[in-house]
């Protein structure tokens, strides 16, 4: 046993093995063969996958007398244990299974027969990673040799024998000889059951090409063939002329039904912003500061001619009795004073006109508003944008085409991203009277509905499809509705 097993196989027994025979009492040569085409026969005739696994693993004992045999399967781009004699049930998660899974795989390289021994160097044209991975197993098994036979099917290795020997009762050639007759028929064999049993439409056909069956439309006569298509074209007008509701819509977002603004009341440079995009805000809420060293400035200065005023006054007084003139001055003085505290009363007056808030409660809208820092405002000019929380509606994106179906009080529904499952009911409100375009769509119109009942938790700006149910147009408008669309454009380019 020391060449590869295809060199064994092809010349056959004779020679040597003869003589080795005679000596040992090995199997006569036709009583060989009739096992082995007694097993190709039991073979072909199983009728399940897991039978003939059984029958490989188990029955070619009458030919070889081996300690144990395996059967590895490469189908589906996977290579694994299938079988194991004397085991009906394989454990997955066992060491033995998990070790042979392990390196099932790699043999798919090995195309001939092969003989691997515990001891003594491995068959030629094995590359060395498979031979070190058997060297592994057979100290791990205890086995003193290992007979690997390919099963191929059309050039293309499906499956492998395994056979572990212990002892000194290695087959002798023409035991090897038989079984290597028999292989392209258990191949055969083995490709046809798991074919079988992997697909029901092989199966289907293959019962369809064994038990030949009179058509449906053969057992039928003339007249009754005639009624029968006859009876189906009714069926179908009918069913084309079925009204169904004509589904339009597109791409839609979240946005507010209207808007409000905060200004600015008085002219400055925004000192901080306190709120961003996307915020929720309470009526009055501060959403930005104005600098004051401006209107601090006024109001020192203002204080300093106020002070001056007084003592002014109290020195022109105070010289009035010698000079009643000054007394005529200081009333003058006074005027001055006078319309300094009122300048410094509306300076501090106009303090409080430094913050900016919201008018309603709402979401802020305006996109990168903390950006606003450190800008100039005027008076009266408007600062962000905010939106009612519980006044939002949907826009959706109806292209061009299909808005001539679309009407006011028309029911519809939203899926938004986040939620594609749940459908919210929505009813048209308004429709936009010119189009725009849309990237990748083309020019739509936007369509404004509001909800049936507000979701919880929506903000402006989040995306997701929304539907409009339009007026009822039968199957038959459905399905040759784009084609007149196309033709309409083909013909007016005439």
């Amino acid at each position: 046993m020391n060449r590869s097993l295809s060199e064994m196989t092809d010349q056959g027994p004779s020679g040597p093995t003869r003589e080795r025979e005679a000596s040992t009492g090995a199997t006569d040569p036709r009583r060989a063969l009739a096992i082995g085409l007694e097993l190709a026969k039991n073979a072909v005739r199983t009728r399940s996958l897991e039978e003939l696994q059984f029958i490989l693993v188990n029955d070619t004992r009458a030919l070889l007398t081996f300690d144990r045999c395996m059967l590895i399967v490469h189908f589906g781009g996977k290579s694994n244990l299938a079988a194991v004699n004397n085991q009906p049930k394989l454990e997955p998660k066992s060491d033995f299974v998990q070790r042979v899974d392990g390196f099932a795989s790699q043999l798919k390289e090995i195309c001939q027969g092969r003989v691997f021994f515990a001891s003594g160097p491995g068959p030629e044209g094995i590359p060395n990673s498979i031979q070190e991975v058997l060297d592994s197993y057979l100290i791990y098994s205890g086995s003193a040799e290992l007979i690997i036979f390919p099963l191929i099917f059309e050039e293309q290795v499906i499956a492998h024998l395994i056979f572990e020997f212990q002892g000194d009762n290695a087959p002798g050639e023409v035991e090897t000889f038989a079984l290597t007759t028999v292989l392209p028929f258990l191949s055969s064999a083995l490709a046809e059951k798991w074919l079988r049993s992997h697909g029901k439409r092989i199966e289907e056909a293959f019962s369809a090409a064994t038990v030949p069956k009179e058509s449906f439309w053969n057992r039928w006569s003339g007249n009754r063939k005639l009624t029968l298509i006859a009876g189906l074209a009714v069926l179908s007008i009918v069913f084309l002329c079925m009204p169904f509701a004509l589904v339009v819509g597109g791409r839609a977002d979240v946005a507010p039904d209207f808007e409000y603004f905060s200004y600015v009341q008085m002219e400055g440079i925004v000192d901080k912003v306190l709120v961003k995009e996307g915020d929720l805000v309470k009526k009055n809420q501060v959403v930005a500061v104005l600098e004051d060293n401006e209107i601090q400035y006024k109001i020192r200065e203002q204080q300093r001619l106020l002070t001056e005023y007084k003592t002014e006054i109290d020195i022109l007084r105070s010289q009035s009795a010698e000079n009643p003139s000054k007394l005529a001055e200081s009333e003058l003085v006074a005027i001055k004073a006078l319309r300094a505290q009122q300048e410094l009363e509306f300076l501090k007056w106009q303090q409080q006109f430094l913050q900016i808030w919201t008018p309603v409660d709402g979401i802020v809208l305006t996109k990168k508003i903390e950006s606003l820092a450190g800008k100039r405002f005027k008076a009266g000019e408007p600062f962000c944008k905010v939106a009612p929380d519980e006044a939002l509606l949907m826009e959706i994106f109806v292209r061009e085409d299909d808005i001539s179906y679309v009407k006011e009080g028309q029911p519809g529904e939203v899926f938004f991203n986040a939620q594609p499952s749940v459908s919210h009911a929505v009813t048209v409100k308004t429709i936009a009277p010119i189009s725009e375009p849309l990237e990748r769509v083309g020019s739509v119109f936007r369509v404004r509905a509001v909800f049936d009942k507000q979701p919880q938790g929506i903000r402006p700006g989040m995306m997701g499809t929304g539907h409009i149910s339009t007026l009822p147009k039968s199957l038959w408008f459905l399905l040759t509705r784009r084609l007149r669309e196309k033709l309409n454009e083909a013909l007016l380019r005439f």
